[in-house]
Order: structure tokens, then sequence, then C-alpha cells
């Protein structure tokens, strides 16, 4: 058979540099924090593609094993979106100057929520042995919430490049942004970046963000090279491997 990669159901986002360079353009700040969004996006949309994909072929002795990687893309979704209905929205609306117009983000947010917690309440209780596992299940678990998902994580990037129109008021954008980065990546802590690594295609757009994120060298060495190799039958699951090739999917 055919290798099979995380690259569908769900589409990747274009990021507006990659975009931009193709046309001969240079982006602005508002590109950059556009682009870096659409990364950050890009990792959850791999993650749940190699759950769709995989789901379905799970051997019974790899179950409790690929609930709990389905957990740890929970984490990193759950943890992107708190942060920005808690902070980086807000940071945005007050350097606007112009209270509610990223509402429609959150509203966005509470469009697949009830679906998403009903997926991982699923998978908590076949990682416990309260239910049994069911890939099947879980394919149409997602079915109920991964397009309105996607289409959000696509339509926040246009949102951002929105933000033009506010001008020089938004020109501490991007500080904000890498502010909330560094608040992210010290709550994931090595584990949570090593699942970030691993769902994370260095050559994605001929390989224009290969130096993404903008981590200490030594952390990046400690996730690829310790904690991947402490969580091997964990990542066997994800779509990159550690060094942020795409892979054929494990159980695809």
């Amino acid at each position: 058979m055919a290798p099979v990669y995380a690259d569908h159901p769900f589409p990747l986002i274009q990021t507006p540099n990659y975009i931009l360079q193709q046309d001969g353009k240079k982006p602005d700040y508002f590109d950059d924090c556009a682009s870096l969004m659409s990364l950050l996006h890009n990792v959850i949309l791999l993650g749940l593609n190699s759950i769709y994909l995989q789901a379905p072929n799970i051997t019974a002795k790899d179950q409790k094993t690929f609930c709990t990687y389905i957990l740890k893309w929970h984490e990193f979704v759950d943890l992107h979106h708190k942060n920005e209905e808690n902070a980086f929205f807000p940071a945005v609306e007050e350097l606007a100057g112009e209270k509610g117009i990223m509402e429609p983000n959150v509203e966005q947010h509470h469009a697949f929520e009830t679906g998403l917690n009903s997926l991982i309440s699923y998978v908590k209780d076949c990682e416990n042995g309260k239910e049994n596992y069911d890939g099947g299940k879980i394919i149409l678990m997602i079915d109920e919430f991964g397009n309105t998902l996607a289409n959000h994580l696509a339509d926040e990037i246009p949102t951002l490049l929105g933000l033009r129109k506010y001008g020089e008021r938004m020109e501490t954008l991007p500080k904000v942004l890498d502010e909330e980065g560094e608040k992210s990546m010290k709550v994931m802590g090595l584990s949570g970046l090593c699942f970030f690594f691993a769902n994370q295609d260095l050559h994605y757009e001929e390989d224009l963000w290969a130096g993404f994120p903008p981590a200490p060298g030594f952390i990046k060495f400690l996730c690829r090279n310790v904690v991947w190799w402490k969580n091997t039958e964990l990542y066997k699951f994800s779509s990159c491997d550690r060094l942020g090739n795409m892979k054929p999917l494990h159980a695809a």
C-alpha cells in the first residue's frame, strides 16, 4: 500500500508570507503575525488528521497509548484557545481601542466545543478502561466538529490581517504575540513542546519556517533527543518524525 500522510482530510493553511513570496512581495508585521498563527493552527490540523486517519486501525495493544496521544493533542488545542480568549484577544482589542472585535472568534470556539468535549470525554473513558475503544466511533465524533474547527482555524487568519486597518495602534502586535508564545511554551513544558514538534512540518512551504518556533536550541535538542526517545510509543502516531519531516502514518 502507498504511504499515507497527515495532510488530509482537514486542509492545512497557507501562510500569508508564503503567498506574498510567490508574488515577489514583502510581508509586513500583520502578515508575519498571521503567518505565525497559521503555523500554530497547522500543528492542530496535522494532529487532528493523524488521529482521524489512524483511529480505525489501532490494535488492541496500542489503544491506551493512542488515547494518550489524542489527549496530548487536546491539551495543546485547549491551551491555545484559552490563551487566545484570556490574553491574546483582549490584548488585541486594547491595542485597537475597540471592544468586541475578536468576539466572533470566541463564538467560533464555542461552536465546536461541545463536540470536542464529547470526544475527549469518551477517549478518557477508553484510556482508563471505562469504555471499550472503538475507532469508528472516534471518526464519527470528529465528523461532528472537525470541519467547524478547521474552518475556524482558517478564518482567524484573515481576521488578523484585517487588523491592518487600525494602523500604528497595532505596532506592538508582534510583541504581544511573542509574549503569549513564550508563556504558552512555559506552560506546555518539555512534554507539550515535544507534541508540538511531533506535528510540525519543518519543510512546509519550501522550508520557509524551518526555524519556527523561536525556542532556545537546547530546548529543541532536549525535546527531539531526550523527551522523544522516552516516548517513542506515543509519538509513533505523530504526523512528523523527531526532526520535523512528514512521515508515513504508523496505523493508517
